[in-house]
């Protein structure tokens, strides 16, 4: 599998730490960072957009129905009020808001 060079830099320095004090505070600024990303994607989106995000490699599109401090809550877009599937998903998977005519993402 081919990474980033900065990616494979991080991999590679992450291997030579030797004791678990280190990977303690490696584990806290990776949490920190996916806390800062997730604050960054998700600004500027309200109860009712229609967001994209990822998972498991498969883009998914939904409805917000609640923004959490960490979380948003999505619905499957399409479904009804009957029956839908409501998904918490972290503010740092979102790709982004999707334009209302298409299911192509927008990442502005």
């Amino acid at each position: 599998m081919t990474y980033s060079v900065e990616l494979q830099n991080a991999i590679d320095a992450m291997r030579k730490i030797t004791n678990t004090a280190d990977m303690h505070v490696l584990a806290a600024q990776y949490n920190s960072h996916v806390t800062f990303l997730g604050k960054v994607n998700s600004r500027g989106i309200i109860k009712g957009d229609k967001i994209a995000w990822e998972y498991g490699g498969l883009q998914k599109v939904g409805v917000v129905r609640k923004v959490n401090r960490k979380t948003v809550e999505v619905a499957n877009y399409g479904n009804t009020p009957f029956g839908s599937t409501i998904t918490r998903i972290d503010k740092s998977m979102i790709l982004g808001k999707v334009a209302e005519s298409t299911n192509t993402w927008d990442a502005a």
